[in-house]
């Protein structure tokens, strides 16, 4: 065993760490609930099943760390064996990995239709959690941290799979949202925030899982891997959930509601007798009996209007390609 600084050391900081991000958990999950009502019984019992084992693997990692320097305290034999809640807690984390990937899987395979791509994600997430659950049988076996060298492939091929599939999904997602461009300004803009958002949670789990990968293979026998993989299952929960929550924000972008600031404008256009008049907001307008204002000799106006649809589903935007242009 390596010095306490770099085994519990580290697994404490790494527990302090996945703590803060599980009352991110918390918040973004009291505000799914409360702002999406209306979604499917399906995403509600994601969340709910998520909410579930990440609170699970936080128990289990705190149960942990108490169980080696509480009471184990001053019985320095007991530090250098695996527990049964050290074991479990991996497979919380590799169960949370398969749903949160299927969930942007899916989401890859509505915006594509390729099957292909699809199939590798979801090939790549369970081959995350299969070698998690061998992780956690071995641990069983093994139990003296000293052999877990052996193991050193298995968490290779585990978090790199997991790594993999996470920038296969930012690359499928942000080459296909960069072909629904619409060269509308407003359309363009929210695409280009949703690439933003699709490399951010891509590139954030798929570095943790790559320095776990690293810390492991260089340091078997300490825990520095273990803090950061601590954190890993955290980031994928959020990223989920930020996913859902930024749903009415992404919203507002393609349609401002009314009374928003995007509504406001010096101009108003009044309808009367089938006729359209533009009429500004200027005192030197001439007023009727009834005090409304009114434009003498309106011109002809021609309108051209320009459609796009925008669809919502639960997980995600759907646009489709500008039709083709109306004029009245």
């Amino acid at each position: 065993m390596d010095s306490l600084d770099t085994t519990y050391g580290a697994a404490f900081v790494g527990l302090v760490g996945s703590a803060v991000l599980y009352g991110v958990t918390l918040l973004q999950t009291f505000l799914y609930y409360k702002q999406y009502p209306n979604d499917s019984w399906l995403t509600k019992a994601i969340v709910f099943l998520l909410w579930v084992l990440d609170t699970t693997h936080l128990i289990l990692c705190t149960i942990a760390i108490y169980s080696y320097l509480v009471t184990n305290f001053n019985n320095p034999s007991a530090l250098g064996r695996s527990t049964w809640s050290m074991n479990l807690q991996t497979d919380c984390n590799g169960l949370i990995g398969l749903i949160v990937e299927c969930f942007f899987a899916r989401r890859v395979w509505r915006m594509s239709g390729n099957v292909i791509i699809t199939g590798v994600i979801v090939i790549l997430a369970c081959i995350h959690f299969g070698l998690g659950v061998f992780f956690t049988v071995k641990g069983f076996i093994l139990v003296e941290v000293t052999r877990f060298p052996t193991l050193i492939w298995v968490t290779s091929t585990g978090l790199g799979s997991a790594a993999a599939a996470d920038i296969i999904i930012a690359i499928s997602l942000c080459y296909y949202l960069t072909k629904s461009r619409t060269g509308f300004a407003r359309t363009d803009s929210l695409i280009s925030t949703l690439i933003v958002y699709s490399l951010t949670t891509g590139l954030i789990t798929s570095v943790i899982a790559f320095i776990c990968v690293v810390t492991f293979a260089t340091m078997p026998t300490n825990f520095v891997w273990l803090g950061f993989f601590w954190l890993i299952g955290k980031c994928y929960v959020n990223s989920l959930l930020a996913a859902l929550n930024s749903r009415d924000s992404l919203r507002e972008q393609v349609a401002p509601r009314e009374g928003t600031f995007l509504q406001l404008t010096p101009f108003r256009a009044v309808v009367s007798n089938h006729r359209l008049s533009v009429e500004p907001s200027s005192p030197l307008d001439d007023l009727n009996k009834d005090g409304r204002r009114y434009v003498d000799n309106p011109r002809s106006l021609a309108v051209t209007v320009q459609t796009q649809t925008v669809s919502r589903t639960d997980y995600d935007y759907i646009i489709s390609p500008p039709a083709s242009a109306t004029k009245f």
